[in-house]
C-alpha cells in the first residue's frame, strides 16, 4: 500500500482519491442546491407577480361585491315600497268601503301585534300578523250592510255561506303578490278553531299558522264588544272571560295565556297616545282613541275612525245647543295642533294620519 507522508499525517492512496471524490460530490450537490435556490427565487418572484395579481383581483371582485350588495338594497327597498304601498291601497280600500270595518281591522292589528311579541314572534311574522289582522275582513267587501254588520249567529242560508267565503276572497285578493304569501295564509285560517271545528279547512291546534291562532283571539275580542259576534255586545271583561273559557275549543291555550298581558300593555300605549279635544280644537284627519257617543246616547264614530268635517258640524253643534264641551279622545300625532290655532281648523285640508304602521 503506497502512503503519502504529509506533515505528521500519513494516510494512503486510496484514501485521497476517496477525499477528492468526496470534494467533487459536495460540490456537484452544492452547484444542484444553488441551481434549485436559483429556482425557487425565480418561482418565488413568480408566486410574488402572481399574488400580486390576485390581490388586484380581490379588490376588484370585492368592489363589485360592493356595487351588487347596494344594487341589492335598493331593489329590496323598492320591494318594500311597493308592498307598503299594495297594504296601503288595500287599507284605503276599506276605508272606503266601511270606514267602521276598517276601524276594526286597526284595533284587532294593534292588539295581534301586542300578542305576537309576548310570544316572541320574529320581526317578519309580527309585520306578517299585523298586516293580515290589518287587512283579514278585505273579503267582506263585497258583503250588503245588513251581512257585514249582523251578529253572525244570527245570520242564516245564503247569507251566512257568504260570510263564510270571505277567508278565501281575501286569499285571492293577494293572488300573485308575492310579499303578501304568508299574510294570505294566516287570513285564510283566522276562522279555524283549534279544536279542528273552523273553517275553510277544518285544521286543528299546531297545524293552524300561528299568526292565524293569534288572530283569531284579537279579532273575536273585538267583535264580541262590538255585537258582531253574538246577540249583544260583551264589555271588555266579558269579552276576555269569553275568550278564556274557550281556550282549548275555539283559541289556542298558548295564545290565551299572554292575552292579559297584552290587553295591559295595549290599554297603556292608547292611554299614552291619547289627547282630549273639544269640538273648537277639531280637525279633518284626526284619529279617533275611543268610541265616541253623543249627548243622545248613539255612537257617532267609533275608535280608530277618522274626524270628517260632518262629524265636527255635530260635535259643535252638539257643544252650543247643550252648553257643554265634550271630550272627544284622539290620537296623539306629529301634526297635533294646540286648541288655540284650530278653532277653524275644520276648513283645513285633511291631515295623513298614517294608518299603516308597520
Amino acid at each position: 500500500m503506497h502512503r503519502i507522508r504529509k506533515g505528521t499525517r500519513t494516510m494512503s492512496v486510496e484514501q485521497a482519491t476517496d477525499d477528492k471524490q468526496l470534494i467533487k460530490e459536495l460540490e456537484r450537490q452544492l452547484a444542484e442546491f444553488q441551481g434549485n435556490a436559483d429556482k425557487l427565487s425565480k418561482e418565488v418572484e413568480s408566486l410574488q407577480g402572481a399574488n400580486s395579481s390576485l390581490s388586484h383581483q380581490l379588490e376588484s371582485q370585492r368592489a363589485e361585491t360592493h356595487q351588487m350588495q347596494l344594487m341589492l338594497e335598493q331593489i329590496q327597498r323598492e320591494m318594500r315600497m311597493q308592498y307598503l304601498a299594495a297594504v296601503k291601497s288595500f287599507s284605503n280600500l276599506m276605508e272606503l268601503r266601511s270606514p267602521q270595518l276598517a276601524a276594526h281591522g286597526l284595533r284587532v292589528a294593534e292588539l295581534a301585534r301586542l300578542i305576537a311579541k309576548e310570544l316572541h314572534a320574529s320581526e317578519s311574522a309580527l309585520q306578517d300578523i299585523y298586516v293580515a289582522a290589518l287587512l283579514h275582513d278585505i273579503g267582506k267587501l263585497g258583503l250588503s250592510d245588513d251581512t257585514l254588520f249582523k251578529p253572525v249567529v244570527e245570520l242564516k242560508g245564503d247569507a251566512r255561506v257568504a260570510l263564510m267565503k270571505h277567508p278565501m276572497k281575501a286569499q285571492a285578493a293577494f293572488h300573485g303578490v308575492s310579499e303578501m304569501v304568508h299574510v294570505s295564509e294566516i287570513i285564510r285560517h283566522h276562522h279555524e278553531r283549534y279544536d279542528g271545528q273552523g273553517f275553510p279547512d277544518g285544521l286543528e291546534g299546531e297545524g293552524i299558522p300561528l299568526g292565524a291562532r293569534i288572530l283569531a283571539v284579537a279579532e273575536d275580542y273585538d267583535e264580541l264588544q262590538q255585537g258582531w259576534l253574538a246577540s249583544k255586545a260583551f264589555d271588555e271583561l266579558q269579552a276576555q272571560t269569553f275568550l278564556v273559557g274557550a281556550a282549548g275549543k275555539r283559541y289556542d291555550p298558548k295564545v290565551i295565556a299572554v292575552l292579559p298581558t297584552a290587553l295591559v300593555k295595549l290599554k297603556a300605549a292608547e292611554k299614552a297616545n291619547e289627547k282630549i279635544l273639544h269640538g273648537e280644537d277639531l280637525y279633518e284627519g284626526l284619529v279617533l282613541a275611543r268610541d265616541f257617543e253623543g249627548p243622545d246616547g248613539f255612537m257617532w264614530l267609533s275608535k280608530g275612525q277618522v274626524v270628517s268635517r260632518h262629524f265636527i258640524g255635530r260635535v259643535r253643534e252638539a257643544e252650543q245647543q247643550h252648553g257643554v264641551q265634550l271630550k272627544i279622545y284622539t290620537v296623539k300625532t306629529a301634526n297635533s295642533r294646540n286648541a288655540s290655532s284650530s278653532k277653524d281648523a275644520s276648513l283645513q285640508p285633511a291631515q295623513q294620519t298614517g294608518h299603516v304602521a308597520l
